[in-house]
């Protein structure tokens, strides 16, 4: 049974992911041979590992990107997860990334710039933070968690360290492709 806090922040969820899972057409009315596909393998059994926590070593996931669409020229992600009706709490945010990216290594330095991904940007998380926000639900319950990869017809217009809202509407505009991996985290209550 859906609560309404959790139906409402679904709803959210799909004003900010927008077209997850979608595909462009191409001129022949069929859709593109090649469907954005990535995988979290930290996140595969559907729940966020303690690594990726604060009762953990607090570090980003690895991402493993298979197949981007043409023509994408950049690769985002926003990883979040909602903690009210209608907001969410962004973990982290990152963009421009080169579109031949195979792999985003795990524990990525919080860095305005990532040099190992070709200056890709890092934005502010909910801490107010350049970088990865370690998972950190209230304890007690499960808490889903929400990673999206965006495909971009081209680079977000942003600095380094910009908030979620600007990468948001930003993405309003850029976005060919999305797809969205879920997963949950408890924390133990004391």
């Amino acid at each position: 049974m859906f609560s309404r806090r959790r139906l409402l922040s679904m709803v959210g969820a799909a004003s900010i992911g927008g077209v997850a899972g979608c595909t462009d057409v191409g001129t022949s009315g069929s859709p593109t041979p090649q469907a954005l596909q990535y995988t979290v393998p930290a996140l595969a059994d559907g729940t966020v590992p303690r690594r990726l926590t604060c009762d953990g070593e607090g570090v980003s996931p690895r991402v493993e990107i298979a197949n981007v669409p043409p023509p994408t020229e950049s690769i985002a992600l926003v990883f979040t997860y909602p903690d009210d009706v209608a907001s969410q709490q962004t973990l982290w945010t990152m963009w421009d990334i080169p579109p031949e990216t195979t792999e985003i290594p795990a524990n990525v330095p919080p860095e305005p710039r990532v040099e190992s991904l070709d200056g890709a940007a890092q934005g502010r998380n909910a801490r107010g933070d350049i970088g990865y926000l370690p998972v950190c639900p209230p304890p007690g319950d499960d808490f889903e968690h929400w990673f999206t990869l965006y495909a971009l017809r081209r680079p977000l217009d942003l600095e380094p360290g910009a908030p979620r809202d600007a990468i948001r509407e930003e993405l309003e505009t850029a976005t060919l492709a999305s797809q969205l991996t879920k997963a949950t985290y408890r924390r133990a209550t004391e």
